[in-house]
């Protein structure tokens, strides 16, 4: 009993000495890694590979005033209804482009306005299954290796104590898109509304439903025009996607209106365009709500 209470009484001295070290530790490396993912610039931000497409290449910039040094991979994940992602598990099922890209170098270290080509090649199997597929491309940038790590504050330590590594994922991801066969969707509105923000603004909400085997990806335009007025454009939001593995989408953007203008007594139009396309030809789908 006495033993055991000796190492509970080492054990408690070892985490009020050590804890506060590797809080300061974590919250170092993690704005270090935050910051450098923060300044670096990748173009462009989405890649689809098209039915005769077989290579593609991105760039990535650093903006920043230091070296960054990054690991690139592919990640699975999933759109959510909220329009979040959640991480997917390398056995769960599904249509994923990573098995059939191949892509050079897979780490590059980048000083300050420097940039990088990152290159990528389509390899589709004879028997491929007719569908999109869809993985993330990950660039992760690495904290540098300092004398304030873990594994120095750590080493300080008893040997019998614990020893803690932390590894931050901060990066920035990107689509990487592979249609293959003959692929159709189609995009409606519905359920559109006015909200209260957070910070009491209107928001405007509204659903996207998908159908069909392909995503869809545009730009939401909302207007508003006042009764015996001119239209005015009061929100706009560009790269709105629904992909595969979801039906349906909630999308919300805060309204802003002119001084002097109420959200009363007219019209909110909303329309869903395909991305970077005119408003007059390439409308996907479209709502409007009368406002009394």
């Amino acid at each position: 009993m006495k033993d055991q209470l000796l190492a509970f009484h080492e054990f408690r001295d070892f985490t009020r000495r050590v804890l506060p070290l590797i809080l300061a530790a974590l919250l170092l490396t993690a704005s270090i890694a935050a910051n450098a993912a923060a300044n670096l610039l990748v173009s462009p931000t989405r890649i689809v590979f098209e039915q005769r497409d077989r290579s593609a290449q991105v760039t990535l910039v650093n903006q920043g005033s230091e070296t960054g040094e990054f690991r690139i991979s592919f990640i699975r994940q999933n759109m959510l209804e909220s329009g979040d992602f959640a991480a997917v598990g390398d056995d769960q099922p599904g249509l994923y482009s990573d098995p059939l890209i191949r892509y050079s170098p897979r780490q590059v270290t980048l000083p300050p306005g420097q940039s990088q080509v990152v290159r990528l090649m389509l390899r589709k199997p004879r028997d491929l299954e007719d569908g999109e597929y869809r993985s993330h491309l990950l660039f992760q940038a690495l904290p540098p290796a300092t004398s304030s790590s873990i594994e120095n504050i750590a080493a300080d330590a008893p040997a019998e104590g614990i020893t803690v590594q932390i590894t931050p994922l901060v990066g920035v991801s990107i689509p990487v898109i592979v249609r293959h066969g003959e692929l159709d969707s189609a995009v409606t509105l519905s359920d559109a509304q006015i909200v209260a923000g957070a910070d009491g603004r209107p928001v405007v909400a509204v659903t996207l439903n998908r159908s069909g085997s392909g995503s869809v990806y545009g730009d939401f335009r909302v207007t508003f025009t006042p009764a015996g007025g001119e239209p005015l454009v009061v929100a706009q939001a560009n790269g709105v996607a629904v992909y595969a593995n979801l039906d349906r989408r909630q999308f919300r953007s805060p309204l802003s209106l002119p001084a002097g203008i109420e959200l009363a007594n007219g019209s909110l139009d909303i329309a869903y365009i395909a991305a970077g396309e005119d408003p007059a030809s390439a409308t996907l789908a479209r709502t409007a709500l009368t406002l009394d």
